[in-house]
């Protein structure tokens, strides 16, 4: 008996689409909060992973967040109101908030120190329209913050008989 055997494999994390986000620059007020926006395309997303990876010099008083939604009154600004989805570090806690839930999940606590998270939103989770991404560093202390956000293809195997 003759096995045919055919296999088609698309590589499980080769990356799409990827912006490093450059550190912040220090607050000017005494409020301590600084952000930018930036564009991200987010298009068709089948077979595709949104990723989040933040690192940072975690404390108990800093925070930094990263945001996605849509901008809606096109200003070049992501509001509270336009945020769809929110990932991060605040104060001692990882974080992950979701405006169509109206929840915010909590997960290990953190001490101070180097620590690094990956966020990845499945394509079921992900709405084609959002086109902003604000990063947002709040608190005392040097966060040395690294923000990536990336699109991840789905991969997929298949085997013939």
């Amino acid at each position: 008996m003759k096995t045919l055997t055919c296999m088609f494999a698309v590589a499980v994390a080769a990356c799409l689409f990827g912006t490093e986000v450059p550190s912040l620059p220090d607050a000017a007020f005494p409020d301590t909060e600084v952000s930018t926006n930036f564009t991200f395309a987010v298009g068709a997303v089948a077979n595709r992973k949104l990723v989040f990876s933040l690192e940072l010099q975690a404390t108990p008083s800093n925070s930094v967040e990263v945001a996605i939604g849509c901008d809606a009154d096109e200003n070049g600004r992501l509001s509270l109101d336009e945020t769809a989805l929110a990932v991060g570090y605040d104060c001692g806690e990882w974080f992950l908030r979701t405006a169509a839930k109206n929840s915010v999940t909590y997960s290990d606590a953190a001490d101070s120190g180097v620590f690094r998270r990956t966020y990845e939103v499945r394509s079921r989770q992900i709405d084609p329209s959002w086109n902003l991404v604000k990063v947002t560093r709040r608190g005392l202390g040097v966060a040395n913050e690294s923000v990536t956000v990336s699109f991840v293809e789905s991969g997929f195997g298949l085997t013939i008989r």
